[in-house]
C-alpha cells in the first residue's frame, strides 16, 4: 500500500502549476504566427523585362532559401540569413524585417521556372511562385500552357535531400498537446493516489 510519503498535500497542484507555466512560456515565445503571403500563381513577363516576386511574413525573417526548378533540375539561388541585400546571376534578393523581394532586372529564359520559397520566421513554411518568360507576341499563348507543377516534375537527389531536411511546418501544436496530455496524466495519478490514501 502506498504511504503518505509518496504524495504530500499540495504536490499535484504544484506540479500542475509548473507545467502550466512551461506551456505559457512556450506560447509567449510563439505567440504570433508568421502568416506568410507571397506572390501567387504565375508571373508573366516578356524577355528583357523587369520581374519581381515577394514574400511577406508577420515576424522577422531569420532565414530564407529560394530554389528554382526548371527543366527537371533544382538550383539553389539563395540561402541567406536576413536582413540584407544579396545578388547572384541576375537575381537580387532584398530582405528586411518580414519582407523579402526577389528582383530580376532583365528576365531571361534561364530565370523562368518554379520558385520554391522556404521561409523561416517563428515557424517555417514553403511557398511556390512560377515565373514565365516569353517573347512579347507569345505572352498570351503561353498563358494557356502553364509549366508543370512542382510535384509532377521528376525529383533529383538535391530535391529529395531538401525535402528530407525540412520537417513539419510547426511543432508548437504537437508540443502543446503533449504537455496537456502529460498534465492530465499527472493530475489523474495524483487524484487516484490521494483517494487511495484517504481510504487507507
Amino acid at each position: 500500500m502506498l504511504s503518505s510519503r509518496w504524495v504530500t498535500p499540495g504536490y499535484v497542484p504544484k506540479m500542475l502549476g509548473a507545467f502550466l507555466l512551461l506551456a505559457t512560456s512556450m506560447n509567449a515565445q510563439n505567440k504570433e504566427w508568421d502568416n506568410a503571403i507571397c506572390t501567387e500563381d504565375v508571373v508573366f513577363v516578356s524577355r528583357g523585362e523587369h520581374a519581381m516576386m515577394a514574400c511577406n511574413i508577420s515576424n522577422t525573417f531569420t532565414h530564407i532559401t529560394i530554389k528554382l526548378r526548371a527543366h527537371g533540375k533544382n538550383k539553389t539561388i539563395f540561402s541567406e540569413d536576413g536582413p540584407g541585400h544579396f545578388s547572384r546571376d541576375g537575381w537580387q534578393l532584398q530582405v528586411q524585417g518580414g519582407q523579402a523581394q526577389l528582383v530580376i532586372e532583365a528576365a531571361q529564359d534561364s530565370h523562368a521556372g518554379q520558385y520554391l520559397w522556404r521561409l523561416h520566421g517563428l515557424q517555417a513554411c514553403n511557398k511556390i511562385t512560377t515565373l514565365n518568360v516569353s517573347e512579347p507576341q507569345d505572352q498570351e499563348a503561353d498563358q494557356t500552357e502553364p509549366l508543370p507543377s512542382w510535384d509532377s516534375m521528376p525529383e533529383t537527389l538535391e530535391s529529395k535531400s531538401f525535402e528530407a531536411s525540412t520537417g513539419p511546418r510547426s511543432t508548437e501544436g504537437v508540443v502543446a498537446a503533449g504537455i496537456l496530455f502529460l498534465i492530465l496524466i499527472i493530475v489523474g495519478i495524483g487524484a487516484f493516489t490521494q483517494n487511495r490514501l484517504r481510504h487507507s
